[in-house]
């Protein structure tokens, strides 16, 4: 019996997808912060969990945003929270192995996208009403 299944092939598909969303989304956020290299926080961020956080939790805190978020950046967003929450949600119901959470993770993550969705638009529209 192969592991490389198509349900398994297109979980990890989507694993890539979220990991460039996220990539793509944090290029833009700090680009609209007023970073002098976005580009390098929106490859290193998805590349390093630390990097990651330091953005969120630290560096992204003291700056606010030039301009209102633009369609592609909370398309971003709405897949990276989305992904999240999918993986947090999918590794709850299935067991741990990694080719069961591969194959639950997406249907998650569908189930997620309308919420993630909600959050985002609610975060962004507070963003916008105080520019």
């Amino acid at each position: 019996m192969s592991l490389l299944t198509p349900a398994v092939a297109f979980g990890a598909a989507l694993v890539l997808f979220v990991w460039l969303a996220s990539g793509v989304w944090v290029n833009l956020d700090a680009d609209a912060r007023g970073s002098d290299y976005p580009a390098v926080w929106g490859v290193f961020a998805p590349l390093s969990g630390i990097v990651l956080f330091y953005y969120l939790l630290w560096w992204r805190r003291g700056r606010s945003r030039e301009y209102p978020p633009s369609r592609w950046e909370r398309s971003a967003a709405t897949v990276t929270v989305a992904g999240v929450g999918g993986l947090v949600a999918g590794s709850l119901v299935s067991p741990p192995d990694p080719i069961s959470q591969l194959t639950v993770w997406p249907i998650a993550f569908a189930c997620c996208l309308p919420v993630a969705y909600w959050l985002v638009g609610r975060r962004f529209d507070a963003v916008e009403g105080r520019l």
